[in-house]
């Protein structure tokens, strides 16, 4: 009989050094870091950096122009309204763009077009391209992707196979079709990069194999 308040001791005992255990884990994974341990000027830069990005997502500036996205409440459509302006003030046009609430920004502008972009669903991304010239039409693309240095070119996917990238020129609105189908499917048709030479676009992606891969097309047959 004398062995049971023994063994109650002990694990009692027991409890009360694995709640102190787990208590001071508990306290060591909620502890926030001390306001005294950051700087007041740190602070304030960080909030200005955070304050910046969410300004990037609305407010995009190029060469000669500043665009300005903000969604419209209250109405029973999708709508947003951009308004492309001048450097020194001067208001252009705002046009009224069909895209998801609360889910399209800025992805880039440049003295062309500015490029709302907004997620469709799954992998599905949609990009809306409003021109500077006002009596243009908007053109959308889905998986829209940027040819570097030259904004008359894009690439998009048409078919969610992602076999095909097709490589649209704005000035003619010609496009060319390049064969993807060793692409890595989990990349949905994003490439690694797309860089235009001369009259060759160089595209750069990994293969199923993981394999870096680089083709090079000639644009003759969509540059006139």
């Amino acid at each position: 009989m004398k062995i049971y308040p023994i063994l109650l001791t002990l694990l009692l005992i027991s409890c009360s050094c694995q709640n102190k255990l787990e208590g001071k884990k508990i306290n060591k994974a909620i502890s926030p870091i001390q306001k005294s341990e950051i700087k007041p000027n740190e602070i304030e830069q960080i909030e200005i950096s955070e304050q910046h990005f969410r300004d990037s997502l609305y407010n995009r500036e190029s060469k000669h122009y500043i665009s300005k996205l903000e969604e419209i409440p209250n109405t029973d459509s999708n709508a947003y309204k951009l308004t492309i302006s001048l450097k020194n003030g001067e208001k252009l046009f705002s046009k009224v763009i069909d895209t998801r609430p609360q889910a399209s920004q800025i992805n880039y502008c440049n003295d062309l077009y500015t490029v709302v972009g907004f997620a469709c669903g799954g992998p599905c991304y949609s990009q809306v391209f409003v021109f500077t010239d006002e009596n243009r039409p908007m053109e959308q693309y889905d998986y829209g992707q940027k040819v570097k240095n030259n904004p008359n070119f894009i690439a998009h996917i048409r078919d969610e196979e992602f076999k095909e990238l097709v490589i649209h020129n704005f000035k003619n609105s010609k496009e060319l079709v390049v064969d993807i189908s060793d692409n890595n499917f989990w990349n949905y048709g994003q490439m690694d990069s797309i860089i235009m030479k001369d009259k060759n676009l160089f595209i750069y992606y990994i293969n199923e194999k993981q394999e870096a891969i680089e083709k090079v097309i000639n644009l003759k047959s969509i540059l006139k």
